[in-house]
């Protein structure tokens, strides 16, 4: 029997949310967005509502439009996303903070600012994975962004996928206040893709 997701009367505005993060059951990427402002202070978020729209060139997350992440993006046309590892699990949540305008939250969470290559937002150095983006467009809190660059700590490079996940530590967002890391790797069963494939040519080769 399939039951209907619909919040319950009476409660606040912040409770149907965490309900709704519950109730998703989609697990979502943990990443920090790094930015500038036009004054030049570094910011930086925690973000859950993060996507790879098309791999190492395009990416897309969510970001309320008063945020400073946003008006940054908005005002300087460039962002970071970068991929935090559970040991930084802590210092990462101090990012989630709604400081005041223009707090460098880099700084206020204990973590290093490096130069990127391609924008002027830093990359985070504790952070094992980098996307440099230049901002494509956005609509109400959804922005995309072009990666321009990427970079990874080498160690990442030359292992096989289920290492590079142990050594990423890579974190996502299960329900509202729980967290987890990627366990099981399987590979896709591709051979049903394969032989599907192979009846449609079939198919069009006789036609």
């Amino acid at each position: 029997m399939k039951v209907s997701l619909v919040a319950p009367k009476g409660l606040l505005p912040w409770q149907v949310q965490n309900w709704q993060r519950e109730m998703s059951a989609i697990v979502r990427p943990i990443v920090i967005i790094s930015t500038i402002s036009k004054e030049g202070i570094p910011n930086a978020v925690l973000k859950t509502n993060f996507m790879i729209v098309s791999s190492l060139e395009k990416v897309a997350f969510g970001c309320h439009p008063e945020h400073d992440t946003h008006r940054n993006i908005i005002e300087t046309g460039e962002f970071v996303v970068n991929v935090p590892p559970e040991e930084i699990v802590e210092r990462a949540m101090v990012t989630a903070v709604d400081f005041p305008h223009n707090v460098n939250e880099i700084d206020k969470a204990g973590l290093t600012a490096i130069p990127s290559e391609r924008v002027k937002p830093p990359r985070i150095e504790e952070c094992k994975l980098h996307l440099e983006c230049k901002f494509g467009w956005h609509r109400e809190n959804i922005i995309v962004g072009e990666v321009v660059a990427a970079s990874a700590d080498d160690d990442l490079i030359q292992c096989s996928t289920e290492e590079r996940q142990l050594r990423l530590a890579q974190m996502f967002l299960v329900g509202a206040r729980t967290y987890g890391r990627v366990g099981d790797i399987k590979e896709l069963p591709l051979k049903v893709i394969e032989r599907h494939e192979k009846e449609i040519d079939a198919k069009r080769r006789s036609a």
